[in-house]
């Protein structure tokens, strides 16, 4: 089974249970966010697929890992986690970054399409890292190929519009991402937004000082930023041409 097969298999899934297990209710018309928000998939699986053929110029893939095997990959693992994990914080510190990422952070709801949701300069720039780690680093696409699988789940999962049992997500959360450490990152309140950078891992959230941790839902969660919360602001084209606003 291809990690895309995977990856489809389990969206179907994470569907049935956003319906049985709803964490927040929805203010928004699903149909339009899960068409833009898709769309933005479409056109970002596009530049994924695209990426071998152009990044391949620009960085040359090392022809042996330095580690071997599974060693390798264990290191990757960590490695590009904790990179992320500081690529995350960057798009919020830095003008330029946050134009591009705050396309995902001005959805008005959050549920698992939001993990689609990110401006294809954004996926660029993403591509650029982990290739640039892969050459820095010799690791091997097999090597690499287990972290970048397993990441895409986690986050997709982490932005589902699921209520997990509350025992269930502490023991998760002690080291994964989880819908509930996730929520207050997309809060339109900076400190919170400014927390909870981790992909998968939620330990250098914790070592770095950025965690926060998740509180029992008293009312309605607000999402999104304040500044675009118009119809219009909320469209595939607009989104496109958010970060030369």
């Amino acid at each position: 089974m291809t990690a895309q097969s995977l990856y489809l298999i389990c969206i179907p899934l994470i569907i049935a249970a956003e319906y049985c297990f709803a964490r927040n209710q929805l203010g928004e018309s699903r149909q339009d966010r899960w068409l833009t928000n898709v769309s933005l998939g479409f056109i970002n699986e596009a530049v994924v697929l695209a990426s071998p053929v152009w990044i391949a110029l620009l960085l040359p893939t090392p022809e042996a890992a330095l580690l071997p095997g599974l060693w390798g990959a264990l290191l990757a693992f960590v490695l590009m986690d904790l990179f992320l994990y500081w690529l995350h914080r960057g798009y919020h510190a830095f003008g330029l970054m946050w134009r591009l990422h705050r396309v995902h952070h001005c959805d008005l709801d959050l549920d698992f399409t939001t993990s689609f949701r990110h401006h294809p300069g954004e996926v660029v720039a993403n591509l650029v890292i982990i290739y640039a780690l892969m050459a820095g680093f010799g690791f091997s696409p097999l090597q690499v190929a287990p972290y970048l699988v397993f990441a895409r789940l986690v986050q997709l999962v982490a932005h589902a519009n699921i209520r997990l049992e509350s025992r269930t997500s502490r023991l998760l959360q002690a080291l994964l991402v989880t819908p509930d450490v996730h929520e207050i990152h997309h809060s339109p309140h900076q400190p919170l937004t400014d927390s909870n950078y981790g992909e998968v891992l939620t330990i250098w959230d914790r070592l770095f000082g950025t965690f926060t941790a998740p509180r029992p839902l008293t009312g309605p969660v607000n999402i999104g930023l304040a500044e675009f919360r118009a119809v219009d602001d909320q469209r595939l084209g607009a989104l496109l041409r958010q970060p030369l606003r």
